[in-house]
């Protein structure tokens, strides 16, 4: 069986191509992630009402000795390998009128073959136990598509660090913030 090859980030308007509209980190020339990690408690906090360790849709890789923190959230692939991969897909694995994958959690039966189908290292989509804490669910970042003013994460980063790829303009070496006109 030959290894999995994992797909990078994008970062030019050629591989933005294959992803739809997903949360995107700016360069450090514009803004620097300072590993606060606001984004992941809101995250939880917008969902689940809650916060705490594996309830984020979103993750921070911390560059401990680097210093250089990563945001990772879904990429909205194009082509949905993980919604190929669910088993109830159409049920528990949906896509919207705007091409936004998210997982209906009560259709979940936790296989965890979308997390496995995903294109990147970490996996974007996580695995968690439910709210009675009895069954594990996948979530993934869906923009909070329910929430009029976009994404909670982007609104409340201290920094403005991170946005969506349809408001960003694409720079050399990584992506700055659309200019106001």
């Amino acid at each position: 069986m030959a290894e999995k090859v994992y797909a990078k980030e994008p970062a030019t308007p050629e591989e933005l191509a294959n992803y739809g509209n997903h949360i995107v980190q700016y360069s450090p020339d514009y803004s620097f992630c300072t590993g606060c990690e606001s984004c992941s408690i809101l995250c939880g906090l917008t969902h689940e009402g809650f916060t705490g360790p594996g309830n984020s849709r979103i993750r921070i890789d911390l560059g401990t000795r680097s210093m250089v923190h990563t945001v990772l959230a879904c990429q909205q692939c194009n082509d949905h390998p993980c919604y190929d991969a669910c088993p109830k897909k159409g049920q528990a694995m949906k896509i919207d009128e705007k091409g936004i994958v998210y997982i209906e959690e009560e259709f979940c039966i936790g296989c965890g073959l979308c997390a496995r189908a995903c294109k990147f290292q970490p996996s974007r989509i996580a695995m968690k136990k439910n709210k009675d804490r009895k069954q594990w669910k996948a979530v993934k970042c869906d923009l909070c598509r329910n929430r009029p003013e976009g994404p909670a994460c982007i609104q409340y980063c201290p920094a403005r660090c991170i946005g969506l790829s349809e408001d960003s303009t694409f720079v050399s070496g990584g992506v700055r913030p659309a200019q106001a006109e």
